[in-house]
């Protein structure tokens, strides 16, 4: 069955893939998405329960930031790296005047700023949402750009070619975008009653396939549709850490993703495309909490390296350390594993050796090896050096005194 505007509106594609797992008894595919679904949760539970710390914490969001903005602009045909990200973000913030793509993504994060706002003042327990949410983010994205018949927060007048193989949104007029938009945000705010219709995680999903579908606007539809995404998982509280970070997953997969779109279109069915977004949701989150896990072992390692300073009048001689050791050992976990002669040529550590002998410096490092604290390998054919995070599993403190 190929998808047209009547079942379009109707908005029952998940009630179909029910119906079908009851009919068929395949309830292998049910197991199959709680499996996925209770994945997520488990490890969104874990970053959750992390504490988050200032300082660090503020770097990995504003990284997924940049990573985020990135992605969903590349899936868009609009590349950038993130060093030209960033230079972006900070030129919007002295108030400097933008070019196009820099202006794509500064009106990304204002976007995603939106949301975070939006969500925190209704501090409800029921979320409504509105047309008038969708249009801002819309005009959010879209605003002092130039993207021919576009009108930032207004539904399209005419219907334009989009995607990839070319088509035609099935709402053709104005009126049957408004018509669309007006069932669809009914269909956000109802209450599924079944295992997939009620999930938070696949009405995340759809609702990114629904608004892509519809193509309410002129342009910038993609964009509003996986911002709107991440304003429903937002709300539900899945992956608030970072909640933009979704689009890195459509983005490192956009040749797939494009496909799952139009599948949709002509099958009726959404069953891989959700299965598929789920895998990908699992990806995100556990690449979150590798972020969030390096972070705290970061701060365990300066923890075990300053209590080893502080009681070094205690210690075994070989297991005195210098502040030396103490600063390397800072800079290192900031820096993470790198060639071991650029390490060596950082300002700090020659300003740390400062009329220090070659020997001294040999020591240093011989100790740090000797106590776990640093690895030396061998990598692409060059030394490197990095901090020696394994230590953390066997390492036991011992009170002295």
């Amino acid at each position: 069955m190929i998808l047209n505007l009547k079942k379009l509106t109707k908005f029952d594609l998940l009630d179909d893939i029910e119906s079908k797992i009851n009919d068929e008894r395949k309830y292998e595919m049910l197991i199959e998405f709680l499996s996925s679904c209770q994945q997520i949760q488990t490890v969104d539970h874990f970053i959750r329960d992390c504490p988050a710390y200032p300082g660090s914490t503020d770097k990995i969001r504003r990284s997924e930031l940049v990573s985020s903005v990135g992605a969903t602009l590349a899936i868009e045909g609009t590349k950038l790296t993130k060093e030209e990200i960033e230079l972006s973000l900070q030129k919007a913030e002295l108030n400097q005047e933008l070019e196009k793509k820099e202006q794509e993504t500064q009106n990304t994060k204002i976007a995603y700023d939106y949301i975070i706002e939006l969500v925190t003042k209704t501090q409800e327990d029921n979320f409504v949402y509105k047309e008038k949410y969708i249009k801002q983010i819309h005009k959010h994205l879209t605003c002092n750009i130039d993207y021919g018949l576009n009108v930032p927060g207004k539904y399209r007048d005419v219907n334009p070619i989009y995607g990839e193989p070319p088509r035609r949104s099935l709402c053709r007029t104005k009126g049957e975008v408004e018509v669309a938009m007006s069932k669809f945000i009914e269909w956000l705010n109802k209450e599924g009653s079944g295992p997939l219709s009620k999930n938070r995680l696949a009405k995340a999903i759809m609702a990114h396939y629904y608004l892509v579908e519809i193509h309410p606007f002129g342009d910038g539809n993609g964009r509003t549709a996986r911002t709107l995404e991440a304003l429903l998982l937002f709300v539900n509280k899945i992956n608030t850490y970072c909640f933009w970070s979704l689009a890195n997953f459509w983005s490192a997969n956009r040749n797939e993703y494009i496909v799952h779109l139009g599948n949709i279109r002509t099958t009726c069915n959404a069953w891989d495309f959700i299965m598929w977004g789920l895998k990908g949701y699992i990806k995100e989150v556990e690449r979150i909490k590798d972020l969030v896990l390096k972070k705290a072992k970061q701060l365990m390692l300066m923890d075990y390296v300053r209590w080893l300073y502080d009681t070094k009048k205690q210690q075994k001689r070989e297991k005195k350390i210098n502040k030396r050791i103490e600063g390397i050992l800072a800079l290192l976990t900031h820096s993470g594993e790198m060639p071991f002669d650029k390490f060596l040529s950082y300002p700090q550590i020659k300003t740390l050796y400062h009329n220090r002998s070659e020997p001294t410096r040999y020591r240093d490092f011989e100790k740090m090896s000797n106590l776990g604290l640093i690895r030396i390998f061998e990598k692409d054919g060059k030394k490197h050096i990095g901090p020696n995070y394994q230590l953390l599993e066997y390492l036991e403190f011992r009170v002295l005194g």
